[in-house]
């Protein structure tokens, strides 16, 4: 969240064109923004999440970018040229996270409109199940039940008021899902009984497909059309054994591959948590770049297996997002929140 000084400071930058002389300057040249996206509604999940955001404001978005005369890049070419020197001017990568159903429903259309590449981070697990994922659906089905009575002793939870805390809460389930060691299916049961409980129509939910991936039939699709899918793990999880890591990347590659990806190498650290003994772990497997989620602009100087990128929301004021495509906003100091260490997993490979 930006300070109220900052915000009218690059209002006013806006204002006065700093951010048009930026943009065309030697300086943004030697720069690369890779901006991060989750997800575009299909209904009001933009209301709910931070990570999601109207068809509308990714219009705009888009728009914006255009309208700066913006050099909009596939990932693979962005890197080689950042590494070698030759990124056009104000040179932009647009990146999404998971691939979720609504990017071939809702984002990827738009962007045909633009005529614009973007690179999908898949995470390949909920790809093959066609369930909704547990993580954002959980926070989801409380926002939906906000403000009633919750009692879920199946996983040890005696009594949630929802809505006090939606992040906390939210935090609690999945901890005690985890702690009780559920696998896809159960944790699929138990969100039905999340929503049947706070009177949620779950089956309207999953027909709709809200906060579904992918299918691997719709990123076929999307491959043979030019979106770039690249390696996010298997089941959304990082390891701290080298062994379970890199058969998470591989299990994620094969199964990239066997939708019909062609050779992908290039990674997103899930919710952007990476811990330095992941770099050779990376190399060993061929991985050519790798993303996280610490906000910034990468140069030819930065690490290839620690790319920031600027993870754009509903939050984000118009002033702030031009601000991050011309670079003004990466000068100013930044308080750096730790990743969480929920993707972090343990021996068991549950999903």
């Amino acid at each position: 969240m930006l300070s109220y000084a900052k915000r009218l400071v690059l209002r006013g930058a806006d204002l006065v064109g700093c951010n048009s002389i930026l943009l065309k300057s030697a300086w943004r040249t030697r720069r690369l923004l890779i901006l991060c996206y989750h997800g575009v509604s299909l209904d009001d999940e933009h209301l709910c999440s931070g990570l999601y955001i109207s068809p509308e404001q990714f219009r705009e978005r888009l728009e914006c970018i255009r309208n700066a005369d913006c050099n909009v890049l596939p990932l693979k070419d962005a890197v080689t040229m950042l590494f070698e020197g030759s990124l056009p001017a104000a040179s932009v990568v647009i990146t999404f996270d998971d691939g979720f159903y609504d990017f071939y429903a809702k984002a990827w259309p738009i962007l045909q409109d633009f005529g614009w590449p973007a690179t999908v981070y898949l995470a390949t697990y909920y790809s093959l199940t066609n369930l909704p994922v547990f993580d954002p659906m959980v926070r989801y089905l409380l926002w939906k039940g906000r403000a009633k009575e919750l009692r879920l002793p199946e996983i040890g939870i005696d009594r949630i008021l929802v809505g006090e805390n939606l992040l906390h809460e939210t935090g609690r389930i999945q901890d005690a899902a985890r702690g009780k060691g559920l696998n896809g299916r159960e944790k699929h049961h138990l969100l039905q009984i999340m929503a049947a409980r706070l009177g949620v129509d779950f089956g309207d939910l999953v027909s709709r497909r809200i906060l579904h991936l992918m299918n691997p039939e719709e990123v076929a699709e999307l491959a043979t059309k030019g979106v770039d899918f690249q390696l996010h793990c298997h089941r959304h999880r990082v390891y701290r054994s080298r062994e379970l890591f890199r058969n998470e990347v591989l299990e994620n590659q094969h199964a990239l591959e066997r939708f019909g990806v062609r050779k992908p190498e290039h990674f997103c650290y899930p919710g952007g948590f990476w811990l330095p003994e992941f770099k050779p772990w990376l190399k060993e497997l061929g991985i050519v770049s790798a993303t996280t989620c610490e906000a910034g602009m990468a140069t030819s100087m930065s690490d290839r297996y620690q790319l920031p990128r600027f993870l754009d929301g509903p939050g984000v004021e118009a002033s702030q997002f031009s601000a991050w495509l011309s670079g003004l906003a990466s000068l100013f100091p930044r308080r750096e929140l730790p990743p969480s260490t929920s993707q972090l997993g343990d021996v068991r490979h549950n999903g």
